[in-house]
C-alpha cells in the first residue's frame, strides 16, 4: 500500500526543484528588464531609479522564497541566503555574460543586497498572514509594472554638486602651477594607492597634455591607454586658478565605467573644474581640486556618495601627483 507522504528523496528533490525554478524565473525577469532598459535611448535614467535599484532586487528575492517556499515551512536562514546567491550569480553573470564594468557592479551591490534582504524578510512575514492566494498572485504579476509607472510620474531632482579636495604642498605656486597645467608623461608609480584605482581597477592618468596655455586652450587627460577626455580652460590665473569646463568628446570614460551611464547624459553632467592655489604662512601652498557635477536621478544621496569615494579618489591621486613633481622641483632648485 503506497505511503499518503512522498519519500524523503522525493521530497527533497522537489524542494530543490521549486528553489532552482524559484532562482530560474527571477534570473529571466531580470535579464528581460535588462534587455528592455537597454533598448531605450534614457535608459541611464532607469538604471538610477528607485524602481531598478530597490524595487527591483526586493520583488526577485521575494519572488524566489515565493517559489521555493511555497508551503512556508523553511528556516530563516533560507531567506536569509537567497538575496546572496542570487546576488552573486547577478553580479558574476553581468561580468561575463553581459559585460558589464566593475564599477557599475560595485555601486549596485549594497543596494541590491539591502532591498533583496527586505523583500525576503516581507514575504517570510506575509506566509503567517491570512491572505488570498489569487489576490497575492495577482499582486505579485501586476506590482511591478504599477510600481514603475508611478515612479515616471515623480519628478526628478537635479542637485548641484561641488566635490573639493586639498592638499599642503611644501613648494611656491610658481612652482606648482606647471604641474597643475599639463605633466606630459607620468608614470605608473606616481601618485597614491586609492581603492577606485587599485581595487576597482580604474585606470591610472598617463599623462595631461594642453594645446595652448592660455584662456581657450584645451587640456586633455589621458587614463590608462584607452581613456581620454577634454577639459577646455575657462579661467587662467597663472600660479593662482585653472579653470576649466569639460567635454567627452567620446565614450572612452562611459566605456569602462558604466555603459549605460554617459558623464554627460540624463543620468550626470560632470561639468566643470578647477585649481585654486593659496599660498599659505609658513611658505607652502594649499592646492586646491573642485568638481562640479549635476547628478539627475532619484536617488541622488546615494549618488553623490559613490561620488566621494570614486572621484574623490581619482582627486586625491591627482593631487598626489603633483605635490610628488612640485616638492621635488623645489628641493633640487634649493639644493642648487
Amino acid at each position: 500500500m503506497d505511503s499518503p507522504h512522498p519519500e524523503p528523496a522525493t521530497q527533497d528533490r522537489r524542494t530543490r526543484g521549486r528553489v532552482i525554478a524559484g532562482f530560474t524565473l527571477a534570473l529571466a525577469i531580470s535579464f528581460g528588464a535588462f534587455v528592455l532598459i537597454s533598448a531605450f535611448s534614457s535608459a541611464g535614467v532607469v538604471f538610477g531609479s528607485v524602481w531598478f535599484l530597490a524595487f527591483l532586487p526586493a520583488y526577485l528575492c521575494a519572488l524566489i522564497c515565493y517559489v521555493g517556499d511555497p508551503d512556508g515551512t523553511k528556516p530563516a536562514r533560507f531567506y536569509g541566503s537567497v538575496p546572496l546567491i542570487f546576488g552573486a550569480i547577478v553580479i558574476v553573470g553581468s561580468i561575463a555574460i553581459l559585460r558589464e564594468g566593475v564599477i557599475c557592479l560595485i555601486m549596485l551591490a549594497p543596494l541590491w543586497l539591502l532591498f533583496g534582504w527586505l523583500g525576503a524578510i516581507v514575504m517570510r512575514r506575509m506566509r503567517n498572514q491570512p491572505v488570498d492566494p489569487n489576490t497575492f498572485r495577482s499582486t505579485l504579476i501586476f506590482l511591478p509594472l504599477f510600481s514603475a509607472g508611478l515612479e515616471s510620474q515623480l519628478p526628478v531632482t537635479h542637485d548641484q554638486v561641488t566635490l573639493t579636495r586639498e592638499i599642503v604642498i611644501r613648494a611656491r605656486p610658481d612652482e606648482i602651477w606647471p604641474y597643475a597645467v599639463s605633466i606630459p608623461h607620468i608614470a605608473a608609480s606616481e601618485g597614491r594607492w586609492t581603492f577606485t584605482q587599485n581595487v576597482l581597477g580604474l585606470p591610472r592618468p598617463r599623462a595631461t597634455t594642453i594645446t595652448a596655455r592660455r584662456k581657450g586652450g584645451v587640456r586633455t587627460a589621458w587614463w590608462g591607454d584607452r581613456i581620454n577626455f577634454e577639459e577646455r580652460i575657462t579661467h587662467w590665473e597663472p600660479g593662482r586658478r585653472l579653470g576649466w569646463a569639460f567635454a567627452f568628446r567620446n565614450t572612452t570614460l562611459q566605456d569602462y565605467t558604466d555603459k549605460h551611464i554617459s558623464p554627460d547624459g540624463e543620468f550626470l553632467k560632470i561639468d566643470t573644474g578647477d585649481y585654486v592655489l593659496t599660498p599659505l604662512a609658513d611658505g607652502t601652498t594649499r592646492l586646491t581640486l573642485r568638481t562640479n557635477y549635476i547628478a539627475k536621478t532619484h536617488v541622488n544621496p546615494y549618488a553623490a556618495l559613490w561620488g566621494e569615494i570614486l572621484l574623490g579618489d581619482i582627486q586625491n591621486n591627482v593631487l598626489a601627483i603633483i605635490r610628488q613633481r612640485a616638492e621635488a622641483r623645489h628641493l633640487d632648485a634649493n639644493l642648487r
